[in-house]
């Protein structure tokens, strides 16, 4: 291969993964900026449906990812976390051993105890 070669490959070698780089910490900036302190449960969280939350100790639902969004599902109901930025929240994700037809405080409290669940994010 020629050095003239060499030299264009290098440059659009190095060019590219600067600006991968550059893009990479722009889309991170913008979760960041959209999720505030929820932006580590963003990367926490997949879009597998394992993860129930637990807010103010009074309401429980499961935590969806769609489309690059979170929402709490609670009695049927799709609500962005972020309107539960104000309260406590905790996440855990557990393992599906049973259908939850009626999710139920109770029921959260008991899959807390269980060994299989693991609390991923707490304010």
């Amino acid at each position: 291969m020629k050095l003239k070669t060499k030299i264009i490959i290098g440059i659009s070698l190095t060019l590219f993964l600067f600006f991968s780089y550059i893009g990479y910490g722009l889309y991170l900036m913008s979760i960041e900026d959209k999720y505030g302190d929820f932006q580590e449960l963003y990367s926490e969280i997949n879009k597998s449906d394992d993860y129930f939350v637990i807010i103010d100790y009074k309401q429980v639902g499961f935590i969806k990812k769609l489309e690059g969004e979170i929402y709490i599902l609670i009695d049927g109901n799709l609500k962005n976390i972020l309107n539960y930025s104000n309260n406590n929240i905790e996440v855990y994700q557990f393992e599906v051993n049973e259908t939850y037809s009626n999710f139920s405080l109770k029921d959260a409290f008991y899959l807390k105890k269980e060994k299989t669940t693991e609390l991923i994010y707490k304010n």
